[in-house]
């Protein structure tokens, strides 16, 4: 996969070529030639930077950087703000959060928050370099934590970065003391992912065709590659009503609570089966792979996708569903 080249992108990677910028850039010395630099506490919650006078005619453009930050935070807010100086269209004071929880698409705002932070991620981790690493490198852990150290970026915008140029159905996780820190899925991944802030399940994506992991100070990466297909063929001569009817039998479902759990269980199947063909492969083996990603890690329905007669189930709702 490719990462789209936007505008901002675009203006970070002349800067490269412009100056023979490598990882680790020295984004610092390049934010003071074009604004005086200041740094100080700024005690409102979530303000990583301000940016004054950007395009003032007559006016250096003043940058004050959040000093009570850590210093990778502090490092992406000054390729961010380098990143308001430099795009053409961005001018006045902006008061910068790097990391909004909310972006309206029609807010010039917020608009100019995410184009800065584009600019930011190629400035400091640069597509061509990134693409040439992915490409030598098949454990996604160690190129994880390659680009952690030798970008001087932290795990998270690292995991945002390689999830922008990686393909369908990978998964990712950063474990820490034993909890989940933070995880994420690429574009086109149906897979559930867990909580932030709950424990780790090492037993995870245990249907993956890979799982890597790394360690990187006091955390550890973990990546897994799932199938996009699996091919299997059903055993059991039972239609599919009658699979599912034996397994809500035996995993003790209420009497009360059968209808509403066979409803769930086949809206989460009739999901998987519309994603396939909203992406052009919709294959009975397809399908199958997607129900698993849907079905898995779900803790409602541990007990039913343990069952030894799931995988039948599946499998006969997918030829169904192909025929």
């Amino acid at each position: 996969m490719e990462l789209v080249q936007t505008p901002p992108a675009k203006f970070a990677q002349r800067m490269l070529e412009r100056y023979s910028l490598y990882p680790p850039v020295d984004v610092r010395s390049m934010l003071e030639r074009y604004a005086e630099v200041i740094d100080a506490a700024i005690p409102i919650p979530g303000i990583d930077g301000v940016c004054l006078n950007l395009k003032v005619p007559g006016k250096k453009v003043r940058v004050v950087i959040n000093s009570e930050n850590p210093p990778l935070r502090r490092r992406f807010t000054e390729a961010h703000e380098l990143g308001h100086v430099i795009i053409p269209w961005h001018r006045g004071t902006i008061v910068d959060h790097v990391n909004p929880e909310h972006v309206e698409e029609k807010d010039e705002y917020w608009a100019f928050e995410d184009e800065a932070n584009q600019f930011a991620a190629e400035l400091l981790m640069p597509s061509a370099w990134l693409a040439q690493l992915l490409g030598s490198t098949s454990d996604l852990s160690v190129c994880h934590a390659r680009i952690c150290r030798e970008c001087e970026v932290s795990a998270h915008a690292a995991y945002i970065r390689m999830s922008a140029l990686l393909p369908p159905n990978i998964v990712f996780i950063s474990e820490k003391g034993g909890e989940v820190e933070f995880s994420g899925r690429t574009i086109g991944t149906l897979a559930s992912l867990p909580s932030w802030g709950s424990s780790f399940d090492a037993g995870a994506y245990r249907y993956s065709i890979n799982h890597y992991s790394t360690s990187l100070g006091n955390r550890k990466l973990h990546w897994w590659q799932l199938p996009d297909k699996i091919e299997a063929v059903a055993t059991d001569p039972r239609p599919w009503r009658e699979i599912l009817d034996d397994i809500v039998n035996d995993i003790g479902v209420p009497d009360d609570d059968r209808k509403w759990f066979k409803m769930s269980v086949n809206g989460i199947l009739s999901a998987a089966n519309s994603a396939m063909k909203r992406n052009g492969t919709h294959t009975k083996d397809a399908v199958i792979a997607a129900c698993l990603q849907r079905f898995n890690d779900r803790n409602s329905l541990t007990a039913f996708v343990d069952h030894p007669e799931f995988m039948e189930f599946v499998i006969k709702r997918a030829e169904e569903l192909t025929a």
